[in-house]
């Protein structure tokens, strides 16, 4: 049996796909204890693993201690929050011996504390993986659209930084790169190879493409209330950058004359009370369980979370994507460069346009099927992205761990 240091203090996205990991790491014998953010402590319930909880205040307030104008600035936040990690976590496992570490990808300091407690290391990737090479050309990509001063501000900010933890915490940082994207001796990416940028950039022997790390789920009354005998679509923008009343009240104005069922999840900080009247044939909740959805879903009105596109490309359904925030818009250019949907503007949308899309794509629907098939048949393996990722972690152990 070995003992996982786990770290992931992200949003949902990040967690979901490591759940059905940890819980058959359990069953396999693992001693995994987890550390994530205290309001996500629930997602971990029942999984077999011992919890512990990071400060979110903390780690927010630092992360945005620098703002988010550019990547640059962003990528300074997240190694800022090594003030609040770093001596949390060391302090709290200074008793402990465990045998690897997986971190999240985008947790700043996964990379550090690998250095310090100098055990083999295992990267969760939840997102599009990036080698050095392709994550340097996106810097030079982006220092070239910032003015100077802007560039040469964010550059003093990253070396005092850098300069600081590596001599507080006596640990290395090469380079933004493992900031960011904290490689790992192994990097276990939860996304299908078929849709991932650059494929052919990984090597094969560092970078595990694992594919959607979901467990179909066991059938609730939830879909009792749906009428599937016409073609349902499922709006949805996710749990953090959902708050946009206007662009659902344009949906409803869109979609209230056509012979479809819509499901809306609104998520729990919107009141329906701020909502236009809701069309009959609308239904409109908080919460939806979004998988088993899934499964009798023609269309998918999404904002393009890696999450939810992965469990849309694994249950067959298409998008049409409004991306929000964060890594959406690069994800929704590659749900429309793949031919698996389309990519529309949340902000400028009309109700004659989005009725328009939306009804090109339910005409269309086998199109867009077909090329989801076509990634799906580049998946290496035919087993759900939890097994591949826990075979990959196994051998890991017996390659690495003495």
């Amino acid at each position: 049996m070995g003992k996982i240091l786990f770290i992931n203090p992200g949003s949902e996205g990040h967690i979901n796909p490591t759940i059905e990991v940890c819980k058959s790491l359990v069953d396999q014998g693992e001693e995994v204890v987890y550390y994530l953010s205290d309001i996500y402590e629930s997602k971990l319930a029942n999984t077999g693993v011992e919890i512990r909880s990071l400060p979110i205040d903390s780690v927010v307030e630092s992360f945005t201690a620098y703002g988010n104008n550019n990547v640059l600035d962003v990528i300074n936040g997240v190694l800022n929050t090594a003030h609040v990690m770093l001596p949390r976590i060391l302090n709290d496992i200074k008793h402990e011996h465990f045998d690897y570490v997986i971190y999240d990808s985008m947790f700043g300091c996964g990379y550090l504390i690998a250095q310090k407690l100098n055990i083999p290391a295992i990267s969760s990737v939840t997102t599009f993986a990036k080698t050095k090479p392709l994550f340097d050309n996106f810097i030079t990509s982006i220092e070239n659209q910032l003015d100077d001063s802007e560039v040469a501000r964010s550059n003093q900010i990253f070396q005092s930084l850098k300069t600081d933890i590596e001599t507080t915490y006596q640990v290395q940082i090469p380079s933004r790169h493992e900031i960011m994207n904290n490689p790992g001796d192994l990097n276990i990416s939860y996304i299908m190879q078929g849709f991932q940028h650059d494929v052919e950039q990984f090597n094969a022997q560092e970078f595990v493409f694992a594919g959607p790390s979901v467990r179909t789920p066991q059938p609730t009354e939830f879909m009792n209330k749906i009428n599937t005998s016409r073609p349902v679509i499922y709006i949805s923008l996710g749990t953090v950058f959902n708050e946009n009343i206007s662009f659902f009240n344009r949906c409803f104005a869109a979609l209230k004359d056509l012979d479809v069922t819509v499901v809306v999840s609104i998520g729990t900080t919107n009141n329906l009370a701020n909502f236009d009247d809701i069309p009959s044939n609308f239904i409109v909740e908080s919460y939806v369980p979004q998988i088993e959805l899934l499964q009798y879903t023609d269309l998918f009105i999404t904002h393009a979370g890696m999450n939810s596109t992965n469990e849309a490309m694994m249950m067959d359904v298409p998008l049409l994507a409004f991306p929000q925030s964060a890594d959406q818009p690069v994800v929704s250019h590659q749900i429309e460069q793949l031919g698996i949907g389309k990519k529309l503007d949340s902000a400028t949308v009309t109700t004659t346009e989005l009725k328009t899309t939306v009804t090109e794509m339910l005409t269309n629907l086998d199109y867009y099927k077909a090329n989801i098939a076509k990634i799906k048949q580049l998946q290496s393996a035919t087993k759900p992205g939890y097994q591949v990722a826990v075979e990959a972690i196994l051998n890991f152990k017996k390659q690495y761990v003495h």
